[in-house]
């Protein structure tokens, strides 16, 4: 007759192989689940309702459908976007939190910022360009120039006299537009506003004659025959004003200013996961939903890919540096 002692360890092992059984269940569920477990943050270090907020907003939608996380929007402005920059790049690579950040935080700050908290492509884990925006050369309807032709001869015949504004001093709108001036060989006055709003506001009161400004605030007031496009400073025309120029087109060749966002990781992020990542951002910017709301507002989705990005950004900063040096820009 079994004694109790065997008894209690036969009924102990059907309990112990049903418990393994469950463990085993749950580890191979965690598994198969992967990256994310958990919800994903998104720092645009920009307040809410700019160019980057609305289609980091767009992006953010799209990945919470796609992977069955929430990726959350957290808006982290100031300090020429160095606040929610640094708070990235100093964050845990676990890739729960992502920087979708413009053209400045990576381009404009190394150049004009002595001392930056971050390195523009040594702290950061590239998933890639998201999207990108066309930059105008603008003008209030009583600017006597229609063309970038008529603009050159009249700043030539008066140095300095006119001026163009953009939306703040050492801005990819201040440096378009000095970066114009220079390969028109003529000189602009540079007026810089707090923003594209009080900018846009002032173009339309005929403050001043021009400005340079992005395709998603200038559209709108295009259309409402408020203000003139003479010039699209990207690379190629925009399918929004398809009548409009570039000034490549325009008689300068090579010419290519826009503003862009990119999503990054912090560095050491695992490879896995970036990669993740960036297999769901370029099936999600080659929806159609996602292209005709990115296309709503001005914008043009990018394939995502981390060489361009190394290289777009080793580009702009070189050309930066040069425009800043001749145009004496400086951080205010």
């Amino acid at each position: 007759m079994p004694s109790f002692a065997d008894r209690l360890d036969n009924r102990r092992r059907p309990l112990a192989w049903v418990f393994g059984c469950a463990l085993l269940a749950s580890c191979l569920g965690v598994w198969a689940q992967g990256y994310p477990a958990k919800p994903v943050r998104m720092v645009v270090p920009f307040p809410p309702g700019g160019f980057a907020d609305v289609t980091a907003r767009i992006v953010a939608q799209a990945f919470t459908e796609r992977l069955g996380q929430s990726f959350i929007i957290e808006n982290k402005p100031g300090a020429s976007t160095l606040i929610g920059a640094e708070s990235v790049a100093k964050s845990a690579p676990d890739g729960y939190t992502l920087l979708y950040a413009g053209s400045s935080t990576f381009t404009v700050n190394p150049v004009l910022l002595k001392k930056l908290p971050y390195d523009p492509l040594k702290s950061f884990a590239p998933i890639g360009i998201v999207s990108r925006t066309a930059m105008l050369l603008l003008a209030h309807p009583s600017a006597p120039a229609n063309n970038l032709k008529e603009l050159a001869a009249l700043a030539a015949a008066k140095p300095g006299h006119y001026a163009y504004g953009s939306f703040g001093n050492g801005t990819i709108s201040n440096f378009g537009g000095e970066q114009l001036a220079s390969a028109l060989g003529v000189k602009l006055l540079h007026v810089p506003y707090r923003g594209s709003s009080p900018l846009m506001n002032a173009l339309v009161a005929g403050e001043v004659p021009f400005s340079v400004d992005t395709l998603v605030v200038a559209a709108p007031q295009i259309r409402a025959g408020r203000i003139k496009a003479i010039a699209v400073t990207a690379a190629r025309r925009t399918s929004l004003l398809p009548d409009v120029p570039t000034v490549a087109e325009s008689g300068y060749p090579g010419f290519d200013v826009s503003a862009w966002s990119a999503l990054s990781a912090p560095a050491a992020t695992p490879e896995a996961d970036i990669r993740r990542l960036r297999d769901e951002l370029n099936r999600i910017t080659a929806t159609k939903d996602v292209i005709d709301r990115f296309a709503a507002i001005g914008v043009e989705p990018v394939v995502a890919d981390p060489d361009d990005f190394v290289r777009v950004v080793r580009q702009d900063i070189r050309n930066f540096t040069r425009i800043a040096k001749e145009a004496n820009i400086q951080a205010e």
